[in-house]
């Protein structure tokens, strides 16, 4: 094999293979006969010229065709790589995962990811913002994979997107929307026995709420088969608002069948 002597000819060529992410690592093993000032001023430079992008430190994207105009390559490009990259387990979620579970009235500005290990600083990579929660022991089991441009990435199933928009409100606009989300949702959720060991990754205030909520949207049956989920599971079901950031009293009306007191008025705009 021919010695590469210029970094763009290796990004042009990796390209015309299908190979579009690398690595500084994998730059450096090419020996290229250059100083390392040169070769980080060869990065900058092809990034600058939209020819790649570096979504993460040391971490870069050879800029697809279809992508150059815009120049920002969607995040499901290459977010399984770059998960391997930082050696972190994770799946797609919140309101990225509920797009990708049949929930089409929303398109998100922002990519959500849940991950495992130390904080990952969200911020916008590239013109996408990238939105990090933390959480030490993620139901992978609960996952899916789906297809994407460069192989496969973890996204949260229907079930556990539920679960998890209850959780993390706050992150996608609030409970009215989450409201509006579980209603598009319903339609590929199942809670049957198999989702049982699903519950023991949520806290029984959010499982509660979650069950409130279907209520909420008129889905009978599938309140019903989390709230014999939720017996099955031991979970105790304490009293507790259905809006943790809203004062509340003991004395406001309460929801008997998921001891929840009722301290916020639930707005579902028209879909």
């Amino acid at each position: 094999m021919a010695m590469v002597t210029n970094l763009q000819d290796w990004v042009e060529s990796e390209m015309m293979r299908g190979r579009y992410i690398f690595t500084k690592e994998d730059v450096l093993a090419l020996h290229l006969p250059i100083t390392m000032n040169a070769l980080q001023n060869s990065l900058n430079r092809l990034t600058r010229r939209g020819i790649i992008m570096s979504p993460w430190k040391n971490f870069y994207v050879a800029i697809p065709t279809e992508y150059k105009l815009k120049g920002i390559v969607p995040p499901s490009f290459y977010i399984d790589r770059l998960m391997r990259f930082l050696g972190r387990d994770y799946y797609v979620s919140l309101l990225s995962a509920a797009a990708l579970n049949g929930a089409t009235h929303q398109s998100p500005m922002v990519f959500q990811v849940t991950v495992d290990g130390k904080p990952v600083r969200s911020g916008v990579k590239n013109g996408t913002m990238l939105e990090f929660t933390l959480c030490q022991n993620l139901p992978l089991k609960f996952t899916k994979q789906v297809k994407t441009q460069m192989g496969y990435m973890n996204v949260a199933g229907a079930e556990l997107t539920a679960l998890d928009i209850v959780a993390e409100e706050e992150k996608i606009g609030g409970l009215g929307r989450v409201a509006e989300l579980l209603i598009e949702l319903s339609e590929t959720i199942s809670l049957g026995d198999d989702k049982l060991a699903l519950l023991k990754y949520f806290s029984s205030p959010t499982i509660q709420r979650l069950g409130y909520l279907l209520e909420q949207i008129e889905n009978q049956d599938l309140a019903n088969d989390l709230y014999a989920l939720m017996k099955r599971s031991g979970k105790q079901m304490r009293r507790v608002p259905l809006k943790q950031s809203v004062p509340f009293t003991n004395d406001m009306p309460r929801n008997r069948r998921w001891n929840i007191i009722e301290n916020y008025k639930i707005e579902i705009d028209e879909l």
